[in-house]
């Protein structure tokens, strides 16, 4: 059965990719799927243009899908709206990836250099930056010292360790994927040529099938000369 992901990691994707003001919209597009742009304006107390905003600035990083309807009493399409569960497992992705890089690249700056800081925790430099201030904090102008960053390294080792379990995770979870619906009535008018042309073809078939075959004039022609000239031997 397919699994959906956290509401949690998508919220972070969210607040990373797209901004904190669309994760109420999340929320409810989490526990339900296909609500119209009206009725999610309404729950929120939003404007219809103001959820119309969030939902094009997700649309655009493919993290929603929709639906639309034609409502038979206006005339005009009404669009409802489901979270992209494929998509957003992507982006969760990509971003995971981006931060396994920055992490690595850091670790190793980490490992390499050495680093001096203000008592006063106010900076923190190489130790090719700190020589340049002659050691001296440029904030409080206090003395810095040398940083045993011990911890930071192993630090950023467990956060590593963990972005390569959740991309593990991640990669194979099969989410469930949307299809795409046929609106009714474009389904109705498919279905309406199909039957016409069947029913076209089977009247053309039926009336071939009644239709008396004609025989080649070129043989009528023959027939009729030979009972000519019978008739002519008689008398």
């Amino acid at each position: 059965m397919p699994m959906k992901l956290t509401l949690e990691s998508i919220e972070d994707l969210i607040n990373t990719i797209i901004g904190e003001d669309v994760i109420p919209l999340i929320k409810i597009l989490y526990n339900k799927d296909n609500i119209s742009e009206f009725k999610l304006a309404e729950m929120l107390n939003v404007t219809v243009n103001q959820i119309r905003n969030m939902l094009y600035r997700l649309y655009e990083q493919n993290l929603v899908v929709y639906m639309r309807k034609k409502d038979k009493k206006k005339g005009w399409y009404i669009y409802y709206w489901s979270l992209n569960q494929k998509g957003i497992g992507n982006s969760i992705l990509k971003t995971k990836l981006k931060q396994l890089d920055d992490f690595k690249i850091r670790i190793a700056r980490e490992q390499d250099s050495q680093f001096f800081v203000c008592p006063n925790a106010c900076m923190r430099f190489p130790i090719e930056t700190a020589m340049e201030y002659e050691f001296r904090c440029q904030e409080c102008g206090s003395l810095m010292k040398e940083l045993d960053n011990k911890k930071t390294i192993e630090n950023i080792k467990n956060m590593i360790t963990t972005l390569e379990n959740e991309i593990v995770i991640l990669r194979t979870i099969p989410v469930k994927v949307k299809k795409e619906r046929v609106p009714k009535e474009k389904t109705k008018k498919v279905v309406k040529k199909i039957v016409k042309e069947k029913v076209i073809k089977e009247k053309k078939v039926a009336k071939e099938k009644k239709a008396p075959k004609e025989k080649p004039k070129t043989v009528t022609k023959k027939v009729t000369k030979k009972v000519s000239k019978v008739k002519k031997k008689k008398i």
